[in-house]
């Protein structure tokens, strides 16, 4: 579940919204909760003595949304009403034991475009990366 919030959370905004629209023809959601600006703790750990501590705020979307007596939740970083709704919509749509066919294709299509993009970015970050040994050599 961990990957499918990972993709639904970095994948484009529109694509998800597009998706979402056509999940809403064939399954009728309802809105539990508006999509409603809050702020949310930010955990961290203080490396010397692992004890954990809260680092800041944050500022979050979030959104309820059930679909056949089954609340799913959606939550997000930022002013992001529409990705909280789509997220939420989905995460009802999961938990149901029914699979749905346009959802997996698009989780499966998100999934490769994000990993080609965390691809390009690694590379691009190597290719400023210093080899010191080379230096030496000079």
């Amino acid at each position: 579940m961990e990957q499918i919030d990972y993709i639904l959370v970095n994948c484009c905004l529109n694509n998800l919204k597009e998706v979402v629209e056509k999940l809403e023809k064939s399954h009728p959601f309802q809105i539990a909760k508006q999509p409603a600006l809050s702020l949310a703790m930010l955990r961290a750990e203080d490396s010397v003595e692992s004890q954990e501590f809260y680092l800041s705020e944050a500022l979050v979307t979030d959104c309820e949304v059930s679909y056949n007596g089954i609340t799913g939740y959606g939550i997000c970083m930022g002013d992001e009403p529409v990705r909280a709704y789509c997220i939420a919509a989905i995460d009802a749509m999961l938990q149901q034991s029914e699979k749905d066919e346009i959802l997996e294709a698009f989780l499966n299509i998100e999934s490769e475009k994000i990993k080609l993009k965390e691809k390009e970015e690694y590379n691009h970050i190597q290719r400023t990366r210093v080899d010191f040994k080379m230096m030496e050599q000079a």
